[in-house]
């Protein structure tokens, strides 16, 4: 991607509704490690990743169990369920 299509959408987002959330030390530095990959800022990588896991839960059969995205099958929904 080109650093001036990066720059118009880092511009983008200030423009939207923000969200202050505290992170773990160990998942900030991942998320620093994937933004300095992407060359891009923590704060749009961190909007990217969010935006890829609601694409997974409503679009790819993901459901969070126990703080973690899942793929659901039929069958692990049905050993979810036997669980409870």
């Amino acid at each position: 991607m080109k650093n001036a299509q990066k720059e118009e959408e880092v511009e983008d987002l200030r423009k939207q509704p923000r969200v202050h959330t505290p992170l773990p030390e160990e998942t900030m530095k991942r998320l620093e490690e994937l933004a300095d990959i992407d060359a891009r800022p923590v704060s749009n990588m961190a909007s990217i990743l969010i935006q890829a896991a609601i694409e997974l839960i409503n679009e790819r059969d993901f459901k969070l169990v126990g703080g973690k995205l899942r793929k659901v099958t039929f069958e692990s929904l049905e050993a979810l369920e036997a669980e409870d």
